[in-house]
């Protein structure tokens, strides 16, 4: 993809133009020595690469004039003897988005997520505990025909354990539900698109690198 960078001559803003579509950006305070054609941006892949497209243009990249050099977006770049500075974001609707980090959001919250389900199961599994012990103090009684002292300690030790676990359950019954809604709207907020800030929805990241563009904003996807 290539982007054609210059200054509107109409309106005195920042020209971008690729494809046929053309985009203003920012206030109408572009100096007069960038040129309507400044300069062109080719974009493949991850690379991007900036050079004049005039003899009459300059074009720094952190202070130092060139004629065509690689950049990346921490880079800064001015245009002209004023040095008028490229805003990043005036290309965000031209760059392709790099999801990759999308890959780290979707592993944490299916960790986390399963991590919840396996607590609320294993709370569960010990709350049995009770009825198998009541279970142990009937046997015990009958066995021993009520005489032995074991079964009512066993019949204790159960009423005890089941005022712990309803105690926690009670605790609980508020915790859990505001733990999954907290990972639910962090998540909402990571996995969404660098450009638009829309959330791609709860398809797992193998599934999303299919597409290869944002179904919101259509930007193209690096993946």
């Amino acid at each position: 993809m290539e982007i054609i960078i210059g200054r509107d001559s109409a309106t005195g803003r920042l020209k971008l133009t690729t494809g046929g579509k053309t985009e203003l950006w920012g206030n109408a305070d572009v100096p007069p020595t960038v040129l309507p054609e400044h300069c062109q941006l080719t974009v493949d892949g991850n690379t991007m690469r900036i050079k004049n497209l005039d003899i009459n243009a300059y074009t720094y990249i952190n202070n130092q004039a060139i004629e065509s050099k690689a950049v990346t977006i921490s880079d800064l770049i001015t245009f002209g003897t004023s040095r008028y500075p490229l805003d990043w974001k005036a290309l965000s609707s031209f760059l392709p988005a790099d999801i990759r980090p999308l890959q780290q959001v979707w592993e944490e919250y299916e960790n986390q997520n399963v991590a919840l389900q396996i607590a609320e199961r294993k709370f569960n599994t010990l709350r049995s505990a009770t009825g198998i012990i009541t279970m142990a103090a009937i046997a015990l009684s009958i066995a021993t025909g009520g005489r032995s002292f074991w079964y009512i300690a066993l019949y204790a030790m159960a009423i005890i354990i089941s005022l712990i676990f309803f105690v926690k359950a009670y605790l609980d019954s508020s915790k859990m539900p505001q733990r999954r809604q907290q990972l639910i709207r962090q998540f909402q907020r990571d996995y969404s698109c660098p450009h638009c800030g829309h959330f791609l929805g709860n398809q797992p990241y193998d599934i999303l690198a299919q597409s290869d563009h944002c179904p919101y904003c259509q930007t193209k996807f690096i993946h």
